[in-house]
C-alpha cells in the first residue's frame, strides 16, 4: 500500500489544453477495451480472483490540506501498523483484501475545491489510473450530469442489500434505479458526519434543566424528545455572567450552532427538500404548512442571541490562538461550559474528551410524539464514493468484475474489522462515558438518512429552504418567487441523469 500526494497546481496547466474546452460539456466516453482476466466464479459469498499484484487505486479528492481532515478521513490506505486504532484497522482490512485478490491497494490525494476540473484533466489526459473516486458528496453529485461516473448497480459481484453497503443511502441517492454515488463501510463517514446534539451535563444540573423538563435519556427513549420540548429546554438556559446587560459569547446560553438558523432541526422533524414521485422523478417538498409551523417555532428561539450563538457571532474579533482551526475555537465555548448544547457529529467527539464537565449526546428532536422515528441526516460535505465511467488503461486486469469483487470484499471486511474499532472501541469505549450515551449513539446510527438535493449538489434548493428559517414571515413569497426555477433545476438534473443511463445501455 502506498499513498501519493500531488497538488492541484501541477495539473492547472493541463486545463489550458484546448482539447478540454471542446469536450468539457460531454464528459468522458466509456472505455470499451477488453476486460481483464481475473477469475469470476463465486465461492461462498465472494468471487475468486487473482490480479497479479497490480494496483487497485483510489483517487481521493480533498477540499483542503489545512488543519483537520474534515469530511474525508484516513479510511482508504495505511502504510503500516502504528498502534493507532483506526489506522491499524485500515491496514489490517487492506491486507486481507490484498491477500485474497493479489492486489496492491493505494490512494492518490488531490487537493482541489473543484473535482470536476480534476476529473476532466485525468479523463482527457489519456492516462487515467484510478478504480474508485472518493470526495465531498455534493461536489461529486454536481459532476453526475457530466458523465464522469458509472452506475454502482451495474457492478458484478456486489450485493447492495447488505448492511455494509448502507441500504438507506442507496434508497435516498438512487435516481430511477441508477446509483452514481454510494457510501459503504469502507469509510466511516455515514457515522462520523450524521448530525446530532451534544449536551453539557454540568450545565444541565446547574440550571435544573432535567429536573424541570425530564431526564433527556428518558425523553428520548419514551419518544417524548420533541421539537416543543427541545425549544423549551434551549430557551431555559441564558445567564449574563458578567452583568453587563447582554448575553455575549462569554456568558451562558442554550446552544453553539454552526449556521444558527435551525434548518437541521427542521430536517430532523421530517422536513425534506424533495420527495421522490412514483415515476422516479422528484418534486420540491420543503414548503408546506408543517414546514412553516416548524420554521416559526424555531425562528422564535434561534433568532434570539440570548439562546443561540452561531459561528459568525462567535468569530467576531476572535483570537483563535491555540486552536487547530476556527471551527474548533467556536465549539470550545461548549467545552468551556458556556452552552448547554452544541450541534455536531461523531467526528468532533475528540474535541470534548478533555472537558472539565461531562458531556452526553442526544438525537435531534422529533416533530411530535406521532413521528415514528428520530431522523439524522449525513452532511452533504461528507466524502462519498463514485465509480469512474472509464476503466484504467495501465492495468491489464482492470474491469467491472475486478472492481466489484474488490469493493464487495473490502466493504465486508470493513464491517468486520474497521467498523467495530471505530464504533465500539473509539466512540463507545473511549469517547462516550455512559451506557445511556452509547444507547443514544445506537439510536442515531439506526436513523441515518441522506438528503437527495443536498448530496446531488443542488445548492440553490437548500439555500431557498434556509431562507424560510431565517425569515418565516416572507416564506410564502420567497417560495413562490423561486418555485418554478428550482423545480426546473430539479427536473433538468433528473432528465440529464436519465439520458446518461440511456447512453450507457446503448453502448
Amino acid at each position: 500500500m502506498r499513498s501519493i500526494k500531488i497538488t492541484a497546481l501541477l495539473l492547472a496547466a493541463l486545463l489550458c489544453i484546448p482539447l478540454l474546452a471542446a469536450c468539457a460539456n460531454n464528459g468522458p466516453g466509456v472505455n470499451t477495451r477488453p476486460q481483464g482476466q481475473g477469475g469470476s466464479a463465486d465461492v461462498g459469498n465472494f468471487a475468486q480472483g487473482d490480479f497479479d499484484n497490480e494496483d487497485f487505486r483510489f483517487l481521493y479528492i480533498k477540499h483542503s490540506d489545512i488543519g483537520k481532515d474534515y469530511y474525508g478521513g484516513n479510511y482508504l490506505d495505511a502504510e503500516s501498523l502504528t498502534g493507532a486504532t483506526i489506522e491499524d484497522a485500515v491496514y489490517n482490512r487492506n491486507m486481507a483484501v490484498e491477500e485474497k485478490y493479489k492486489v496492491n491497494i493505494s490512494q492518490r490525494v488531490e487537493i482541489s475545491g473543484d473535482p470536476a476540473a480534476i476529473l476532466q484533466t485525468f479523463y482527457m489526459s489519456g492516462d487515467f489510473i484510478f478504480d474508485v473516486i472518493y470526495g465531498w458528496g455534493y461536489k461529486l453529485g454536481s459532476c453526475i450530469p457530466e458523465n464522469y461516473f458509472a452506475d454502482f448497480s451495474t457492478l458484478p459481484h456486489i450485493d447492495l442489500t447488505k448492511d455494509y453497503w448502507s441500504p438507506s443511502a442507496i434508497e435516498d441517492l438512487s435516481i430511477n434505479g441508477k446509483l452514481y454515488l454510494c457510501i459503504n463501510d469502507i469509510s466511516m463517514n455515514k457515522l462520523e458526519w450524521a448530525d446530532f446534539l451534544f449536551y453539557n451535563k454540568q450545565l444541565s444540573e446547574d440550571y435544573n434543566v432535567e429536573s424541570t423538563y425530564g431526564t433527556f435519556y428518558d425523553l428520548v427513549t419514551e419518544g417524548k424528545w420533541t421539537l416543543d420540548t427541545y425549544l423549551k429546554v434551549l430557551s431555559h438556559v441564558s445567564n449574563d455572567l458578567d452583568g453587563d446587560g447582554q448575553i455575549t459569547r462569554d456568558d451562558v446560553y442554550g446552544i453553539v450552532d454552526g449556521a444558527g438558523n435551525g434548518m437541521v432541526i427542521g430536517t430532523a422533524c421530517g422536513m425534506d427538500l424533495t420527495t421522490k414521485n412514483d415515476d422516479g422523478s422528484y418534486s420540491l417538498n420543503y414548503y408546506n404548512e408543517k414546514t412553516l409551523d416548524i420554521a416559526n417555532k424555531v425562528y422564535e428561539i434561534y433568532s434570539n442571541s440570548k439562546y443561540v450563538k452561531d459561528y459568525e457571532e462567535l468569530g467576531q474579533n476572535a483570537d483563535t490562538t491555540g486552536y487547530t482551526d476556527q471551527w474548533e475555537y467556536f465549539r470550545s465555548f461548549f467545552a468551556r461550559d458556556h452552552a448547554l448544547f452544541c450541534s455536531g457529529s461523531a467526528y468532533i467527539t475528540s474535541e470534548f474528551r478533555n472537558m472539565d464537565s461531562d458531556y452526553g449526546i442526544l438525537p435531534l428532536p422529533k416533530y411530535d410524539e406521532n413521528q415514528a422515528n428520530y431522523r439524522h441526516t449525513v452532511s452533504s460535505l461528507a466524502s462519498i464514493f463514485a465509480l469512474p465511467s472509464t476503466y484504467r488503461n495501465d492495468v491489464s486486469t482492470a474491469s467491472p468484475e475486478r472492481t466489484g469483487m474488490i469493493l464487495e470484499y473490502m466493504a465486508y471486511k470493513s464491517q468486520e474489522v474497521l467498523l467495530p474499532q471505530y464504533y465500539d472501541t473509539l466512540l463507545k469505549g473511549q469517547r462516550l462515558d455512559s451506557e445511556q450515551d452509547q444507547a443514544m449513539l445506537d439510536t442515531i446510527r439506526d436513523t441515518i438518512r441522506y438528503e437527495f438535493a443536498d448530496m446531488m449538489g443542488l445548492e440553490d434548493i437548500a439555500k431557498n429552504c434556509a431562507a424560510i428559517y431565517t425569515k418565516p414571515t416572507t416564506a410564502s413569497s420567497t417560495f413562490k418567487r423561486n418555485e418554478n426555477k428550482l423545480q426546473k433545476t430539479l427536473d433538468d438534473f433528473y432528465t440529464e441523469t436519465l439520458l446518461l443511463g440511456s447512453k450507457e445501455e446503448s453502448k
